[in-house]
């Protein structure tokens, strides 16, 4: 029956070729082949009569539908995962509780989570992300990676990355409207905007073209990670912050459109956060210091992309 839920063990692969984008990467977390991570994702999509993913080059990218539900269930396992902590009564000195954003989870922490694993093996690292902001006296946890402005008052705060951003596409979808060779071109491309930044796309064509600085959006994700897999999806063009989506563009899952130089965050930015009385934590030193090395990595590949 349609309203019923589908099995978990579909949900589960799906959710992981979504918060991946390969199915070989998704095999590889789940320990199952990449022939059984597809029918998984082919159940889903019969169970609810809807395409959740298509082919996208040497890949595959998420559908509307598909993003819409991706972003529902990764939250729903990440409520599941926080719950499962929660239950956890017993007091463990080994584990540390970090609370990352979708985004900086899915390009940054996650595929550097081994290398902390292998320099950590004593400390039991758990991410838990999430969009909402952190309350660090109420929240279980023990550190953030927060996207905002310092100072955060009460806390410790160490800024991750020096982030800007630059129009992204995915790259069907550029050469369907054609080359993007001024500020006209790339408004006629459908543009993307999330929730946690409105008025991005009026204030970068204020900036640069001053006649469109009026321009409306065609399209809206509710976070940042939702926008950039709307684009991922060739559903329109995103103002994309690197260096955290290098990985991206190294890989062809998007195109930087590079006629403009980027545009700085200023002091808006990542930023590891936790207690004054952490300061002399191991636990939060080492995360810190694993966060720093793959902030590192992503500027660098940057770099190696002229952004």
């Amino acid at each position: 029956m349609s309203h019923m839920l589908p099995p978990l063990v579909s949900l589960r692969a799906f959710e992981a070729v979504a918060r991946f984008g390969s199915v070989k990467l998704a095999s590889e977390n789940l320990n199952l082949t990449p022939s059984a991570i597809s029918h998984q994702v082919r159940a889903l999509e019969a169970h609810f009569g809807v395409q959740l993913v298509k082919p996208s080059g040497r890949g595959i990218a998420l559908t509307e539908m598909g993003s819409v539900y991706a972003t529902a269930v990764m939250n729903a396992f990440n409520e599941l995962f926080r719950a499962s902590d929660l239950l956890d009564t017993r007091r463990h000195d080994k584990i540390v509780r970090v609370s990352v954003t979708p985004t900086f989870a899915t390009l940054a922490a996650l595929p550097n989570l081994a290398n902390f694993r292998a320099a950590n093996p004593d400390i039991d690292l758990r991410l838990e992300a999430r969009n909402t902001p952190v309350n660090f006296e109420n929240d279980p946890i023990d550190a953030a990676v927060q996207l905002g402005t310092p100072p955060f008052p009460g806390l410790i705060f160490h800024r991750l990355l020096h982030s800007r951003t630059m129009p992204c596409a995915e790259r069907s979808l550029i050469e369907k409207y054609g080359p993007v060779r001024d500020a006209k071109d790339l408004a006629k491309i459908p543009l993307i905007e999330f929730a946690t930044a409105p008025g991005s796309w009026r204030a970068w064509f204020n900036e640069r073209a001053p006649e469109l600085s009026s321009i409306d959006p065609k399209l809206l994700g509710d976070s940042l990670l939702t926008g950039i897999q709307m684009a991922r999806s060739g559903m329109g063009a995103i103002l994309a912050p690197f260096p955290l989506v290098s990985s991206m563009i190294t890989s062809g899952a998007l195109t930087a459109i590079t006629i403009w130089p980027p545009t700085p965050l200023g002091e808006r930015d990542f930023y590891f956060t936790y207690r004054k009385v952490d300061a002399a934590s191991e636990k939060i030193k080492a995360v810190h210091k694993w966060l720093k090395q793959a902030a590192r990595g992503l500027e660098t590949e940057a770099a190696e992309l002229g952004i």
